[in-house]
């Protein structure tokens, strides 16, 4: 009895009222096995999250005009998930960059949404950080919530998509 997970990743670039372009890199992958020695004693569930590797991606963002702020969002689409499944992201420092600064906020754990949830309805956009210039290998950590013995045991799928903007 085993629950696989697996996480690819997409990465759209787009700029906005031809202010140039932003090209942008995403470079990873996250594989969870979760097996019943997962579980250290009978009768009980599994941990209540798991995390990936602290730079599990790596994140490249080189906008055209450096003047402009930019704006990276990130939403997931389900290929195969249970709704019971909770993904975040977060950012573990600012790899490598020119002069400027990358916001805060994303150093602490952020829902990941659905781009397409059941009810069929878009979700809103999700803003995860924004910044300035050149940014080099941001590292990206994931954490999955809401796995347990009472999810059917198969393969469970996701596809995080990271779109930047000015």
């Amino acid at each position: 009895m085993k629950n696989l997970i697996y996480i690819t990743f997409l990465v759209i670039s787009n700029s906005m009222f031809s202010q140039g372009f932003i090209n942008m890199s995403a470079a990873g992958s996250w594989s969870k096995t979760i097996a019943p020695t997962d579980i250290i004693e009978a009768g009980n569930d599994y941990q209540t999250f798991f995390e990936s590797g602290v730079s599990q991606t790596l994140l490249s963002i080189y906008p055209n005009n450096k003047n402009h702020q930019v704006y990276v969002y990130v939403t997931r689409s389900n290929d195969n998930w249970h709704d019971n499944l909770i993904l975040k992201v977060k950012r573990n420092g600012s790899g490598t960059n020119t002069n400027r600064n990358i916001s805060a906020e994303s150093l602490a754990y952020h829902l990941i949404p659905n781009a397409q949830p059941p009810s069929g309805r878009p979700t809103a956009v999700s803003l995860f950080f924004t910044c300035y210039d050149d940014f080099v290998n941001i590292p990206l950590q994931y954490e999955i919530t809401g796995i347990s013995v009472v999810l059917p045991v198969k393969s469970y799928s996701t596809t995080v998509t990271y779109t930047v903007m000015y």
